[in-house]
């Protein structure tokens, strides 16, 4: 078999490869186990995912260092909580407020501009109608 120009089988490679094999064989029985155990503890104790709450935060104020009190809405409920370093505290349960109207809001900075010098002239009160 001259004529196959090289194409012999080389012992030496198949040593290479035979040290190879134990080692993958091993690498893939770890990736069976470990993929066994993660779908067994998810079976156990369920999948871990983000939770299915309405929760919002509302507005806070700092009134120390590390200090906050924080308006959050849970569920529908607005909540008043104390935030400090290492607690957080239900103050008290706030009652829903009605949505006040809001003026519309003037175009670019130059409407806020105008709306100020006319309130300083005394042209226009704050709600936008023009005074007597």
């Amino acid at each position: 078999m001259t004529g196959l120009g090289g194409l012999t089988a080389d012992p030496g490679h198949a040593s290479v490869f035979s040290g190879l094999m134990p080692l993958l064989v091993g690498m893939g029985v770890v990736v069976l186990v470990l993929g066994g155990l993660l779908w067994l503890v998810r079976r156990r104790f369920g999948a871990a995912g983000p939770a299915k709450i309405d929760c919002s935060v509302v507005g806070g104020l700092a009134v120390g260092p590390r200090e906050r009190l924080v308006v959050v809405r849970v569920e529908g409920k607005r909540l008043l909580l104390g935030v400090t370093s290492g607690t957080i505290g239900l103050l008290c349960e706030l009652p829903e407020v009605a949505a006040m109207p809001t003026a519309p809001a003037p175009a670019g900075f130059a409407g806020v501009l105008a709306q100020a010098f006319d309130r300083w002239r005394g042209a226009r009160p704050l709600d936008g109608t023009h005074a007597p």
